[in-house]
Order: C-alpha cells, then sequence, then structure tokens
C-alpha cells in the first residue's frame, strides 16, 4: 500500500518517504505527544475515512484511543443519538460546547476535529449542498489548503517531527446549521481555554516557555481564521468563559434520557406526553408533575422522566435552562418558541450575522 492510494489530495505526501518513527502531535491545546507511527498507520487513516464524510459516516480526525494524541486533561467519547455517532473529545471544554450543540435541532451536523487539509480542496460545503444549489451560491472555489495560506501570513507551517510531511491541523467543530427559509451552511468553531491564551504560571512557571506558547496558540489560530474566512465560512473562537455551567449541567441531565434509542411506539408516547405536559397543573416540585402525566398516560414514571428528558433535549417544552432543571425543585418554565430557533444560550449567537 504506497500513499499514492490514499483517498485524499496526495501533494501533501508527494516526495516523501515515511518511515517507522515518532510523530509529534499538536492537540488542539498546543500539548505534545510522542505516538510510534508507519506508512501503514498513516495510510490507513485516510484510508478509513478519517476526516471525511457528513452526518453519521463522518469520521473523526483525531480520536480518542491509545495510539491518537494525547488530551488536555480528560477525553470523552459521546453517543450523539440525533447524528447516531460517536464525538471524539479532547478535553471537557469541548464536551462543554459539544452538548449544547447537540441540543439545538437547527444544528444538524457536528463534524468534530474536522482536518485542515494542506494541499488544494473541494470546498466543504460542495459535501452538504446538491450540485445545482452549490453552483448558485458560487462555492465551487476550491481552498488553497493550509500551506498557501500560512505562506501569505508569512510563518513557517508545522511539519511532523522527523518527516517532510506539512502537519495537518484541525478546527475543534464544525457545525451544519438550517434555519427555516435559509440554506444550510457552515460555521467552525475553534475551541480554547482562556489561560492557555493568556499563559498559565502554575503549567509554565517560566515567562519564556509562556509567551513562547501564546505566540504558537495564535499563530494557529490566524491560520484557521484565514483558512474558513478565506472560504465564506464564519469562525468563531470559543473558550470556557462563554459556556453558560447551568445551562450545561442542564444538558447532561437531559442527555441522559435522549441517549436511549426511540422506537416508533416511543414517537406516539413523546406527542401524547408533550400535550399532557402542556395541559397539567402547574404547582409543586418536578417530580410531582411528572408523576400526574405519567398517571394521566399510565405509563411508569422512569419513562415520562425519560420523555422529559428528549423533549428538553429537541427544545419542544419551553424551558429557562439558565436555572437549575431538578425533579426536586419547581420545574423553571421558559417562554414557547420553535425549536429550529436559536436559543438564546447558543454559541451561534456570536456571529455578526448570519450568513
Amino acid at each position: 500500500m504506497n500513499i499514492a492510494d490514499a483517498p485524499i489530495p496526495r501533494q501533501q505526501f508527494a516526495g516523501t518517504r515515511i518511515s517507522a518513527c515518532s510523530l509529534e502531535l499538536n492537540t488542539s491545546e498546543g500539548d505534545m505527544h510522542r505516538a510510534a507511527i508507519t506508512e501503514t498507520r498513516l495510510v490507513n487513516w485516510l484510508k478509513d475515512g478519517r476526516g471525511q464524510g457528513i452526518g453519521k459516516n463522518y469520521r473523526s480526525w483525531i480520536q480518542v484511543t491509545k495510539q491518537d494524541y494525547s488530551s488536555h486533561g480528560q477525553s470523552h467519547i459521546l453517543f450523539d443519538p440525533f447524528i447516531n455517532r460517536q464525538h471524539h473529545l479532547v478535553s471537557n471544554l469541548e464536551r462543554a460546547h459539544c452538548v449544547p450543540n447537540m441540543a439545538q435541532p437547527c444544528i444538524t451536523d457536528i463534524r468534530e476535529n474536522y482536518p485542515l487539509w494542506t494541499a488544494t480542496h473541494p470546498h466543504p460545503m460542495l459535501e452538504i449542498l446538491d450540485s445545482k444549489t452549490a453552483a448558485s451560491h458560487d462555492l465551487w472555489l476550491d481552498s488553497p489548503g493550509t500551506v498557501a495560506i500560512a505562506q501569505e501570513l508569512k510563518f513557517r507551517h508545522a511539519k511532523y517531527v522527523g518527516l517532510k510531511v506539512p502537519f495537518i491541523y484541525s478546527t475543534d467543530q464544525v457545525l451544519t446549521v438550517e434555519l427555516p427559509r435559509k440554506a444550510p451552511f457552515l460555521v467552525a468553531v475553534s475551541i480554547k481555554y482562556w489561560k492557555d491564551m493568556r499563559g498559565d504560571p502554575n503549567r509554565e512557571p517560566s515567562k519564556e516557555k509562556r509567551v513562547r506558547r501564546r505566540k504558537k496558540i495564535f499563530r494557529i489560530l490566524r491560520l484557521e481564521r484565514a483558512y474558513w474566512t478565506s472560504l465564506g465560512i464564519p469562525w468563531l473562537l470559543a473558550t470556557d468563559r462563554m459556556v453558560n455551567q447551568q445551562v450545561y449541567l442542564n444538558l447532561e441531565w437531559a442527555l441522559s434520557g435522549a441517549i436511549q434509542r426511540f422506537s416508533e411506539r416511543d414517537v406516539e408516547l413523546l406527542n401524547k406526553f408533550l400535550s399532557a405536559w402542556k395541559a397539567a397543573p402547574w404547582r409543586g416540585r418536578c417530580i410531582e408533575q411528572v408523576e400526574m402525566v405519567s398517571h394521566a398516560m399510565e405509563i411508569d414514571f422512569h419513562t415520562a422522566v425519560r420523555l422529559l428528558k428528549f423533549g428538553i433535549m429537541r427544545g419542544l417544552i419551553p424551558v429557562d435552562l439558565t436555572r437549575p432543571v431538578h425533579l426536586q425543585l419547581p420545574f423553571p418554565h421558559g417562554e414557547t418558541r420553535s425549536p429550529m430557533s436559536i436559543p438564546s444560550w447558543s454559541i451561534l449567537n456570536k456571529l455578526r450575522r448570519l450568513p
């Protein structure tokens, strides 16, 4: 098996002989990790479809395995019941941004660790739109690749340690957004801890090392921003300061019920539950309301809780997620809105304008 057989642009591997060596890889936070690599392993990554596909067929470029990159703290493999695949998240912060994105029906796809190919390649939107729609939006322009963009920005493009192969950077999450009466569009999100951009004295006591680390992080962010803006795709920088902890905790609780597989009977039950929930008199604790609805529907309590969690995750139940959602507390009612609208706590509100 040769590099030439890889299913992605091969210019980045042209004239390069990849032998067994150690590979130094950057995580999204800039940490380094050495992992043994052979030509076979690298080719298998590409043949396996990493960084390619959409929806349930997408395969993350960086995966949570013993052979892949090191994580920043804890790493997670999170199943997404709405896309029907697993997300590979290399930090708690990535999970804290991914879960709220999963809870927005207008975000129809989340592609984590999306690779920024080094050589010329087609526009990412062409995977989503059919040729007729793509032509009408003038999206046939190819991306020049990160090597050419780095040259325009006048800084050296990183290479894998011991190799002449340009390093393949990745963006933490690429969202596919579909709003009513609008064409689908992409939003690229880079996720960083605030302390990593400001410098962490506890982690790197030397001021010189902190400055060098910050320069490296901002150089990569400049490259990412230039890559996406050159394609006309909005790019956002998300930090831990932008995470609404209460919203995140509520949605983590709701996700535990939504993650279970839904049958046709469950869909019918959900519609009846939503009607009963809307008609129920509101007083007392949330658990009392759930018991009242479960008795009225003649279903067990645990099934009613699962339906409540699913309704919250899909925006079908008006709820104020900025307040605690707990069975032992009164239910925090919110304003009625379309499930396909953008909630007030969404990161999409950081966009200056919608495409």
